[in-house]
């Protein structure tokens, strides 16, 4: 008899063991769609003029891209800023100032950035491209870089001169978020918008153009650029959150405000 009752009290605890820890769960996974309950999760995107640009991912690493120094632009920087890794294109004054960023961040400057770097778990990929169209023979080298930040893609080109060859794009991969630098004189707004087709960019942020802030420096407005252009949205603000639901499905034009 005591073995016939420890037979059932066994089978009880197992039934409302499967009941609970696994009939349960995968009842709730197949009826429930995967996000139900969850926030999605979003990158803080903020733009301090010229090709400075600052984003924050939903799990607080810090990427400053292109900081400009005091000499050239007349943008004020920002007071303690810090940041957990920063991202130098170029060694031109108005986008290698590393050394304003608070913290102990990593710094990849430059030429030194080309190939895979390693931050805070995350891969920074700088690909070598040109600040011209002869091979870097009049202004020299610039790094782009292309680096995933909760899911999104982001590419920063630095103060890219050219249109990018077929090597070139298979480092970069799909692009879901471009910050594309509009002003470079050498590059035509055919050029632009076949850099944004060829990287299958979604968002596109126009960055480093001709404002009332951009001291002597030679280079193109934002008007020209989107003259003729309808997929354009003006931002009321600095700065922008962005999620993967956030990506547009065509490619977009967004404007941030001047800060």
């Amino acid at each position: 008899m005591k073995g016939r009752v420890g037979e059932i009290i066994f089978f009880s605890l197992f039934r409302t063991f499967f009941l609970y820890f696994v009939f349960l769960p995968l009842f709730s996974l197949s009826f429930f769609p995967p996000c139900w309950g969850e926030t999605e999760r979003q990158v803080l995107i903020r733009w301090y003029g010229h090709a400075f640009v600052y984003l924050i991912s939903s799990t607080g690493v810090r990427v400053a891209i292109d900081p400009y120094g005091d000499e050239t632009v007349k943008y004020k920087f920002p007071d303690h800023l810090q940041a957990d890794v920063v991202l130098i294109s170029s060694e031109a004054e108005d986008r290698s100032a590393g050394e304003k960023l608070y913290g102990t961040p990593q710094i990849f400057r430059s030429i030194t950035a080309v190939g895979p770097n390693n931050a805070r778990g995350h891969i920074f990929k700088g690909i070598q491209t040109f600040r011209d169209k002869s091979q870097g023979s009049l202004h020299g080298k610039n790094t782009a870089f292309v680096f995933k930040l909760d899911h999104i893609t982001f590419a920063h080109l630095g103060d890219l001169a050219h249109t990018l060859t077929k090597d070139q794009l298979a480092e970069f991969g799909k692009v879901d978020v471009l910050f594309l630098p509009i002003g470079n004189e050498m590059l035509s707004n055919d050029d632009l918008d076949k850099i944004t087709s060829d990287l299958g960019a979604r968002l596109i942020i126009p960055i480093a153009f001709k404002t009332s802030l951009s001291g002597d420096l030679d280079i193109r407005p934002l008007d020209k650029y989107l003259e003729g252009k309808h997929n354009v949205k003006m931002i009321d603000s600095s700065e922008l959150l962005i999620g993967q639901s956030d990506l547009p499905s065509e490619p977009w034009i967004y404007v941030l405000k001047e800060p």
